[in-house]
């Protein structure tokens, strides 16, 4: 019988940190086998057979299949702005027969190290501004990075294993059921007049012209609820909320249609509940009234957060799974992965009971650019990589820009 395969971490320390990390690739990425073997227990342990021994930041002990660089970061205490090296494949390469700090990476990617505190500023939207950070255009976001290293780890320690399955979906943010139809108005009016669209607007609203973000129909019809998942917007107090009253007769048929057609639902928190998260209970209570069940997804509008807050405030109203982590300006992997990530709180060294999914993509970045044909090529690029990485392919679509979608692409990909 072939002897199980697994992982002795040979260390100076077993610090919370790099234990939430192993805990993170090892125990629930790839479920392999590992243990931490450090101190005084390192004369007395004896490796299993068939295990491979990783020497991070013990050299001088033993031999070992691989030796990791070790930079020390997961030593560090408390949440003080750090900038480490990179190259083009992640953060802090150095010396080895494995060439990065893979724990290293993990932890400072998968926790949102930087964010603690962040030097860089916002931008116009109030949202950290990625672009101004000097790794921001680095050629690693393009793909899911730690994934990457950590394969490559495997194969430099001879272990064949299995990698997760494909699967891809789009995230549906709806922050208005519909443009013109049934809404009317000083602000309907001046905006007909000022977009030069008043007569289409005033046609809609005769029933001569279908409105166009009321796109359901065609959704439901083309993606399937494995391929799909809602989150709705229920405020329109603020300017950059919906268009549409959270009160309106249509919100809740609309979302007891998709939930009877067994589409997943969640919440798309109004622009300012990052800075009322008292909001956050309101919005969710109201979906769940739609609804008759607990909400426990969720995406910020316009992907705005404070960070660490955004955890603690989702927590507090029941929310179990968040898909905002995703670059507001670019596309690509803002966690490194194509895999749920167990949330951490770095200044209080500890796991939350939140997981966080990072879309890889917003319809947005390149629509307010108007190149519709990189989108597609982006797109198409995306789907090729997380294929032959595995995980999941999350892309964040609205209602409103249905007719951007290129929908040939998924026929090529075959909608399931």
């Amino acid at each position: 019988m072939e002897a199980e395969t697994g992982l002795v971490w040979r260390v100076r320390t077993a610090t919370p940190r790099l234990q939430y990390v192993l805990s993170t690739l090892f125990g629930e990425w790839l479920k392999l086998s590992y243990c931490i073997v450090s101190g005084d227990q390192w004369d007395s342990f004896v490796v299993p057979t068939g295990w491979r021994v990783i020497s991070y930041g013990t050299d001088e002990v033993g031999f070992a299949d691989a030796y990791l660089p070790y930079s020390g970061f997961l030593e560090r205490k408390g949440t003080s702005f750090f900038l480490p090296e990179w190259d083009d494949k992640g953060f802090f390469p150095g010396m080895g027969s494995f060439p990065w700090d893979l724990p290293a990476m993990a932890f400072y990617v998968l926790t949102l190290y930087p964010l603690y505190k962040w030097p860089y500023g916002y931008d116009e939207w109030g949202l950290y501004a990625w672009h101004r950070s000097p790794f921001y255009d680095a050629p690693f976001w393009k793909t899911p990075f730690l994934l990457e290293r950590l394969y490559e780890l495997l194969d430099h320690l001879a272990i064949r294993w299995p990698r997760p399955s494909f699967h891809w979906e789009i995230g549906w943010d709806i922050d208005h059921l519909y443009a013109w139809r049934g809404r009317g108005g000083i602000r309907w009016w001046m905006g007909g007049i000022r977009r030069g669209d008043l007569l289409q607007r005033i046609q809609v609203k005769w029933g001569l012209l279908a409105d166009p973000y009321d796109t359901f129909s065609q959704i439901t019809q083309t993606f399937s609820p494995s391929h799909s998942r809602f989150f709705f917007l229920l405020s329109n107090k603020h300017p950059r909320d919906s268009l549409i009253s959270p009160h309106c007769m249509e919100l809740p048929q609309r979302v007891r249609m998709l939930q009877e057609q067994g589409y997943e639902i969640g919440l798309h928190p109004s622009f300012r509940t990052r800075e009322e998260p008292e909001l956050l209970l309101k919005e969710k209570a109201l979906l769940e009234s739609y609804l008759g069940c607990a909400v426990t997804q969720s995406r910020q509008h316009y992907l705005r957060f404070f960070w660490p807050d955004l955890l603690e405030n989702l927590l507090k109203v029941g929310i179990q799974e968040d898909f905002s982590l995703a670059f507001p300006d670019r596309s690509g992997f803002l966690l490194g992965t194509t895999l749920p990530v167990p949330a951490y709180r770095v200044d209080t060294e500890r796991r939350v009971p939140l997981r966080l999914i990072g879309p890889a993509l917003m319809d947005r970045v390149y629509l307010r650019r108007k190149d519709v044909l990189l989108l597609e090529e982006e797109i198409r690029r995306l789907f090729n990589v997380v294929q032959k990485i595995g995980g999941r392919l999350h892309l964040i679509w609205h209602n409103s820009t249905w007719s951007a979608l290129p929908l040939s692409l998924f026929e090529e990909v075959a909608i399931q």
